[in-house]
């Protein structure tokens, strides 16, 4: 017989970087309410201790940018917790802007915020998960596969963590399993902000882009989070898993669409 699979994720310590607000959060409330203990992170110990405290968890600080840091987190964590099981790398962001106009440096930091960020989080972790026989679960996003006009040093980062992806599938296994998350748009407080303007009736019009009629929640993300970080997802690894409400169109109805 093979051995036991289910859902359950009851007792698993799992970190989960850039959890203060957004995805991240979300992240952390879901995998909490499973019966994980949650180590919540951000680059500020004051932005989390009420959320902590919420989840019965932790909390570490550290920018993700910095691979010290990250180490020094990791620390924290195995000193509080015995263990570390599970790792939900989801710091990230993005700036609109065209390439040819926008400041070298802001490049950068897109690169360095979403890629860096990471590969450091994966090198700090990797000792502990692969002692626990751990997940990793990266966050990418669906503009690493499509064109991303305004968004293409975002988009070419997180297509670098879809890469980073399978590399550290085939680097770490057997003992531990590496997978990605793609969301594409997802209903959050920053991005009512900066992608609909605050308005209700611009978020609806966007989810009707979506074959499933809507935009995303950030709970949709989590939940197939804690699919991956299950033992149901036990013959998971090196995959990407798109979370976008699906596309409603294809490349021939799109030029069809301009000729008409």
């Amino acid at each position: 017989m093979g051995e036991q699979r289910g859902f359950d994720i009851g007792g698993q310590v799992i970190w989960v970087t850039g959890s203060s607000r957004g995805i991240g959060a979300a992240t952390a409330r879901h995998l909490a309410s499973q019966g994980a203990t949650v180590v919540v992170h951000g680059r500020s110990l004051d932005a989390l201790e009420s959320l902590a405290a919420e989840l019965g968890g932790s909390a570490v600080a550290g920018d993700v940018r910095d691979d010290a840091a990250m180490t020094t987190a990791e620390e924290q964590i195995v000193e509080r917790h015995g263990r570390l099981d599970g790792v939900v790398a989801n710091v990230g962001g993005a700036a609109f802007g065209a390439v040819a106009n926008t400041d070298p440096a802001i490049v950068s930091k897109m690169l360095a915020l979403n890629l860096d960020g990471a590969i450091n989080v994966a090198r700090a972790v990797h000792t502990s998960l692969n002692e626990s026989r751990g997940s990793l679960v990266l966050i990418s996003a669906t503009a690493a596969t499509n064109p991303a006009p305004m968004f293409a040093a975002y988009g070419a980062a997180k297509a670098g963590v879809e890469h980073l992806t399978r590399s550290l599938a085939a680097e770490w296994g057997p003992n531990v399993r590496v997978n990605c998350v793609s969301p594409g748009l997802v209903h959050t407080e920053g991005s009512m902000k900066a992608l609909f303007g605050g308005s209700s009736e611009a978020l609806a019009k966007a989810g009707s882009a979506m074959a499933l009629g809507r935009v995303g929640e950030p709970e949709d993300i989590a939940w197939v989070c804690h699919f991956l970080l299950s033992s149901a997802a036990s013959y998971v690894t090196g995959a990407v898993v798109p979370v976008d409400g699906g596309p409603t169109e294809g490349v021939a109805q799109r030029v069809m669409r301009a000729m008409s």
